[in-house]
């Protein structure tokens, strides 16, 4: 019961000596409203732990236990996976014990990623038997260009002979007692209607996909299977977009016989691939191109198309129109694969945005779909910061919020002056318009989009006083450097700057901290950057990709989960889980430590502890190759690729699980890839048929698989 019904109760004489007396009474009555509410929700909650599908996170295990399923390897925090599913269907999946549809579905619950399971004694070259009539030839068809582009993946369509090597060290596939089940561990992100990159200047009909001008492969949509009998195809995973299938399903719907709109793989009204927009002029409409008039092409001439015709080329992420058609803006809502929740992207961010997220005194969004409103949206991020300054003019000291909803290229170069005891914060998310009432400020919804600045940002802090100003940045994709500026005689600069899940230069100058900003604290978490080069300021830095190096001779520097493909240098460190590329120099190796990480050897450190190579040196004495061999290896160093940063898969275990938590070191530590794997394995042991033998084959970008 609420206070209020509570002291409704009372006689109105003891209501009222009680506020002659103070309230002391309904000070009671309010802590036993408070304690009484508090055990109702827990007696509802009791209610709701009776089941899988409703009960608290904790009781899942204890649900597990009831039905026999067993407690595996749980996934740290952030991962967003659960193992409800896994206990939900144990029942189910035990009735359809040893069918490969069940083992696909059980491979999806355990792992959280798509999957496609292929038994191998289907695709052996042997004698057909009247009884068993094997659809698949015994030859391949060389001619047969479509069937061709699968071959080494999960759906290729041609047999093979038999070999007998053991599958586990990822040879010996084709073999009668073995299953391959193919996964995908990248994610897979969406960006709805993000505006393409012009090829020139101004623009002549080509385009890139990727805001920042880059060659970028589109994948697929993840597709929710329709029931547990059904088996994986190529629409039903994030594999890579070919070319092929995309234009026979165009061709189909342009036929006199059209497929049904529930056979369309591709092009489905309620999930397609990719949809190109265009806004002819910039008063217009941004209108989605009909599909009969996409063409898909190999652009890797950028060959333009006559009339209203639009080419696109979903493996160079290219796009091409007609040189005699208006386009004052094109976009593409397209997907795109990456290693993992880092850097910008439009990913859920709720509850991990740190200060950017606290109460403000000033906001304003900035937006090209919206219509502009005095104080409350406005076309450009420099009119944005143009009412930053005039208004931290008349309100010193004061917290600010430019929001950038929508995923549009913005060239400008941002000169940004925040004030002693000021904060401002460039935030990416939506701000929806309820049709009820007007905008609050903590309407915001930080997933969905990723804005991209295409020049630098300089940030410089004025005043002098003992509360410095601080920057913020949250969810932007920065092609330029973000650089601190140096204060002018006789002011102390900036206080902090701070980029949270940002791409900000990389393969280039990401952060720049100018002498002269001696209380400058620099932090950046779960982002991708190019080189840091930091002043006196403490520097810390979590889950990260740096490509570039760390630069910061005079600051002590906290570095978790991070990659650097670059030297480092900094005066004190503390590291775990780090994994850096080029040799590492710390000036007083007294302080800090090194834990659950590699270092280059040559690297002048203070105390480590389970790092690499050392371990496999004192494992290994004898060896004199076992530092090379424990080397890192990357899949990719090139920005824009889905792998870019990640271990290759032929590099040593010793990496790919040497992290604390037994992850990957380095900056992708929180997909927690061989714990998935390794939870696969041991729930695979049950479900197999007798004599069979299955193997995880985590599926490439490229659309092979790892060795």
């Amino acid at each position: 019961m609420r206070a209020e019904e509570i002291w409704a109760l009372l006689p109105a004489a003891l209501r009222s000596q009680d506020e002659a007396a103070g309230g002391v009474l309904r000070a009671l009555v309010e802590v036993m409203a408070e304690q009484a509410e508090a055990l109702g929700a827990d007696i509802d909650q009791l209610a709701d732990d009776w089941f899988v599908e409703t009960c608290a996170e904790w009781v899942v295990p204890y649900l597990g236990e009831l039905v026999g399923a067993g407690r595996l390897h749980p996934l740290a925090d952030g991962t967003g996976f659960s193992d409800r599913a896994r206990v939900a269907d144990t029942i189910r999946f035990r009735r359809r014990k040893g069918t490969t549809a069940a083992l696909e579905e059980l491979t999806r619950a355990n792992t959280g990623w798509s999957t496609a399971a292929v038994e191998f004694f289907e695709r052996l070259v042997v004698t057909q038997h009247v009884n068993h009539v094997r659809t698949a030839p015994a030859t391949a068809a060389i001619r047969d260009a479509g069937a061709l582009e699968l071959v080494g993946g999960p759906f290729e369509p041609v047999c093979r002979t038999v070999d007998v090597r053991a599958m586990d060290a990822g040879q010996g596939r084709p073999n009668i007692p073995n299953i391959g089940m193919y996964v995908w561990p990248l994610p897979s992100y969406r960006l709805d209607r993000a505006t393409a990159a012009p090829v020139a200047d101004p623009p002549d009909g080509r385009w890139w996909i990727d805001p920042v001008g880059v060659d970028r492969q589109l994948t697929g949509p993840t597709v929710t299977e329709p029931d547990i009998d059904h088996r994986a195809d190529e629409a039903n995973v994030p594999g890579p977009l070919r070319r092929r299938p995309l234009r026979d399903e165009l061709a189909a719907l342009a036929s006199a016989a059209p497929p049904a709109p529930q056979e369309l793989r591709w092009f489905r009204e309620d999930d397609p691939s990719f949809v190109v927009w265009i806004q002819p002029a910039p008063g217009d409409e941004l209108r989605p191109v009909p599909l009969e008039r996409l063409r898909i092409c190999d652009l890797a001439g950028w060959e333009r198309p006559t009339g209203s015709l639009v080419r696109v080329d979903p493996v160079r992420g290219r796009v091409t129109v007609a040189p005699g058609r208006p386009v004052h803006r094109l976009a593409v809502s397209w997907w795109y694969a990456f290693g993992a929740d880092v850097g910008a992207g439009p990913y859920p961010r709720r509850g991990d945005l740190g200060a950017a997220d606290g109460p403000v005194d000033w906001q304003l969004a900035v937006s090209v779909t919206e219509p502009p409103r005095p104080g409350e949206v406005v076309a450009s991020i420099a009119e944005a910061v143009t009412a930053w300054h005039d208004w931290q003019a008349t309100h010193p000291g004061t917290a600010g919020r430019i929001v950038l909803t929508d995923s549009h290229r913005y060239p400008e170069d941002l000169l940004v002056r925040v004030g002693q005891g000021s904060r401002l914060s460039l935030l990416a998310a939506r701000w929806p318009q309820p049709p009820d009432r007007p905008r609050r400020q903590a309407d915001l919804d930080p997933v969905g989009v990723r804005p991209c600045l295409l020049g630098g940002l300089s940030v410089t802090g004025t005043g002098a006083g003992e509360r410095p100003g601080e920057l913020l940045l949250d969810g932007l994709l920065v092609s330029g450097a973000v650089s601190v500026a140096a204060p002018a005689a006789g002011e102390t600069g900036l206080g902090r700057v701070e980029l949270r899940h940002c791409t900000v230069g990389p393969a280039a100058t990401g952060l720049t901290v100018a002498a002269g900003n001696d209380r400058t604290r620099v932090t950046v978490h779960r982002c991708v950057t190019g080189a840091l080069a930091a002043g006196d300021g403490p520097v810390t830095v979590v889950d990260t990709l740096v490509h570039g190096g760390i630069a910061a001779p005079d600051a002590e520097a906290d570095l978790t989960g991070v990659t650097v493909l670059g030297a480092t240098d900094v005066r004190v460190l503390t590291a775990t889980d780090c994994l850096f590329d080029q040799p590492v120099s710390v000036a007083r190796r007294q302080q800090g430590h090194v834990r659950f990480s590699y270092l280059r050897p040559g690297s002048v450190t203070p105390r480590r502890y389970r790092c690499q190579p050392d371990l496999a040196q004192q494992a290994h004495p004898a060896d004199p190759d076992v530092a090379t061999r424990v080397g890192p290896a990357f899949a990719s160093t090139r920005y824009g690729d889905a792998t870019y940063g990640r271990l290759a898969g032929a590099t040593a275990a010793e990496l790919h699980t040497g992290a604390e938590s037994g992850a990957e070191m380095g900056a992708f530590r929180r997909a927690l890839t061989p714990q998935r794997l390794n939870n696969l394995a041991l729930a695979l042991a049950e479900y197999l048929p007798l004599g069979r033998v299955a193997a995880a084959l985590p599926v490439l970008p490229t659309g092979g698989t790892t060795p």
